[in-house]
């Protein structure tokens, strides 16, 4: 339920504001949540997509919500001279003022990372566009982890229908896609 709710305060956020036109913001490396906070600070409608990471060491596993986007942009909805610059001068590089077709672009861009973000939050979300049909790829996980294998067709965004090689009559499997790896790919 409260997914919900956090995806219903997104909902608004991602809309056309009365104004003001989407816009990003390029920050320091390293710097976007801080460029993100300073931007919320001055009342400005801003949106950075953050996804979850984790990292195992030896003895424990560490879990925190990092920016979605490498290179720092912040998106945000503000009239053209709607902030001060002085207050979020340190964290940026640079602004990218949109004209209303670009920004109209961008808010429906923004909207399909929203609901990528809302994917990443309960599964392992991994843009992996080097995935082809009749690719050979590798089973990194579950039962047939190291089974080799041949894409055949893709069931949906989360599932894609392999055919093992190792069997010499036609069998094919449904697996989720973080399940393979491409073959030339794999160490």
């Amino acid at each position: 339920m409260e997914e919900h709710l956090d995806d219903d305060i997104y909902s608004d956020l991602l809309r056309v504001h009365e104004g003001s036109a989407w816009m990003y913001f390029k920050s320091k490396s390293l710097c976007e949540i801080k460029l993100y906070e300073a931007l919320k600070a001055q009342n400005v409608i801003c949106y950075l997509p953050l996804i979850k990471k984790t990292t195992e060491y030896q003895h424990r596993i560490y879990t925190r919500m990092v920016p979605m986007f490498g290179g720092g942009y912040v998106f945000a909805s503000i009239v053209r001279h709607g902030f001060d610059l002085t207050r979020i001068n340190r964290n940026l590089l640079k602004v990218f003022y949109l004209n209303d077709y670009d920004s109209a672009s961008l808010l429906k861009d923004l909207r399909t990372v929203r609901k990528y973000e809302i994917l990443a939050q309960t599964h392992k979300v991994e843009v992996m566009t080097n995935l082809q049909i009749n690719d050979p790829v590798v089973i990194t996980k579950g039962y047939l982890k190291g089974e080799v294998a041949q894409i055949k067709r893709f069931k949906n965004h989360e599932t894609v229908v392999v055919q093992l090689a190792a069997i010499p009559v036609v069998m094919t499997v449904e697996l989720p896609v973080d399940f393979v790896n491409r073959k030339d790919f794999c160490l």
